[in-house]
This record gives structure tokens, C-alpha cells and sequence, in this order.
């Protein structure tokens, strides 16, 4: 059966009712390091590829830039009209995919797509798609979750040797494993790899570290709020080198020339 677009998608579903430390750093990390790689610039225009409820949207748009949000999910799309009014902020939002943007070439002088990539359909068509929409100067940004992180493969090691002694789960999924509305697999590697096909990596990020590992959670959970911090931040400046095992790849791209 061919893949459709989920015009109903909703993002409910995606924070877990229990956020453990290591989570809720790397989600604010995550959206920290993305838009600071944005820098945006009153005037700028910018589109937001997968735009959400709008939140990083309106953060740039605070700075001054002119947003454009490109969302494919009318229910996302309502929720980030709400959003906005809430906020009082100046942002368009328009519905689409990534892979048929609708906008002339070198529209814009930046383009984000944070955490969207692996919910399309054909994530390559939506690159090539960015290097056509972006100015002959600008700036592709593109932030995604790395499965093949060193806290997934240490969790998914972990994991083997205790199925080893007898240890079972009732089929839930794992961590590690690639969600349902997901379609592709995104690591380091086989993502810089997409991406140069159309666009130049002019510089690739690791934001956070050790996600997936068992117990980390319940671990830092566990300690003052001061020690879990610090401990977070210097697995980030660890892993900020080092993007192929990180948790969240971020790479800055620009045109080819």
C-alpha cells in the first residue's frame, strides 16, 4: 500500500507523561543549539519546514524575522494559529510538504526543519527542495534525532546481555526503535550523506549524550537538580564534537556552489 501523508497528525503523543532529566535537557538543548545555528536577523526570511505547534517559529520571529511555517498537519496547523494569537506574534503559517514546497527558488535566507525530516515521506526530495527554496547566500538548518546515538547502542548492548540471563519485556517498543510515524532511520552518517547531494555541510553539531542508556534517567533523577545539570552539560560539550554519536544531530548547510 503507498505511504500517505497524515494530514491528522498530532503531536499528543510525542512527550511521555514522565520526563526524566536527561529528557527534558535534551529537548531544551536541542531547540537551544537549532536556533542559535539560525541566528536570525530582523528582516530575514525564514521558513520553518515542519513547524509544529509554531514555538520556534515565534522565537525567530521575536528576533525580528520575517517566519514562514510549512506545516502538513491541519490539526498542527490549528494548534499553531492558537499558538501565535497566544503569543501575539507576527508568523504565516501554510499547510504543505517538505518534498513540493510552495515557493519560488531563493526565497528565503534561512530554512530550519527541526526534528520533521524522519516523518516524511521521501526525506531526500525535501533536501533538494531546501537547496532550491534557499538563497544563493543562505542558510540550511537541519536538527534530527540520531538512532544510532552511543546511548542507543550501549541501551540496545545492555539490553542483549540482560534478554541473555532471562530477561523479557511485554513487546512494548523500545527506546531505540524507530517510532510509527517515523519513515526513516536517521544517523550521523547516512544524514550528511543525504544532505550532500544537494547542499554543502558546512558544519555538523552533537547536542546531548547517553539518551537510551538504561537506569541514566531514573539516575539523574535521583540527584539534586545542580548535579544532574552539570553532569547533562558536560555530556552536551562532549557530545557537541562529536555528532555521529550524539543524540541530536544538527548540521548547517548552505548552496553548493
Amino acid at each position: 500500500m503507498e505511504a500517505k501523508v497524515d494530514l491528522e497528525w498530532d503531536d499528543a503523543h510525542v512527550v511521555p507523561e514522565v520526563i526524566h532529566p536527561e529528557l527534558d535537557f535534551l529537548f531544551r538543548k536541542m531547540i537551544e543549539v537549532t536556533l542559535a545555528k539560525v541566528n536570525p536577523k530582523p528582516g530575514e526570511m525564514i521558513l520553518d519546514i515542519g513547524c509544529g505547534r509554531g514555538t520556534d517559529g515565534i522565537a525567530l520571529a521575536k528576533k525580528g524575522a520575517e517566519v514562514v511555517g510549512l506545516e502538513a498537519s491541519h490539526v498542527m496547523i490549528t494548534h499553531a494559529k492558537d499558538t501565535i494569537s497566544k503569543n501575539g506574534a507576527s508568523m504565516t503559517v501554510t499547510h504543505g510538504v517538505g518534498e513540493h514546497l510552495p515557493f519560488r527558488p531563493g526565497t528565503f535566507d534561512k530554512i530550519m526543519c527541526k526534528g520533521s525530516l524522519d516523518h516524511f515521506l521521501d526525506p531526500a526530495a525535501a533536501i533538494g527542495q531546501m537547496s532550491q527554496a534557499i538563497k544563493p547566500d543562505g542558510l540550511v538548518i537541519i536538527a534530527i534525532a540520531n538512532f544510532e546515538s552511543l546511548g542507543f547502542k550501549l541501551g540496545k548492548t545492555i539490553y542483549r546481555i540482560m534478554k541473555a540471563f532471562g530477561y523479557r519485556t511485554n513487546g512494548e517498543r523500545m527506546i531505540w526503535d524507530i517510532p510509527e510515524d517515523h519513515t526513516f532511520k536517521f544517523d550521523y552518517f547516512n544524514l550528511k550523506r543525504m544532505v550532500s547531494a544537494h547542499l554543502e555541510v558546512k558544519q555538523a553539531s552533537g547536542v546531548s549524550l547517553l539518551f537510551g542508556v538504561p537506569w541514566w534517567g531514573s539516575f539523574l533523577a535521583r540527584c539534586p537538580k545542580r548535579v544532574s545539570n552539570g553532569i547533562l552539560s558536560i555530556c552536551d560539550w562532549i557530545a557537541r564534537p562529536l555528532p555521529a554519536i550524539s543524540d541530536v544531530v544538527v548540521l548547517t548547510c548552505r548552496p553548493k556552489t
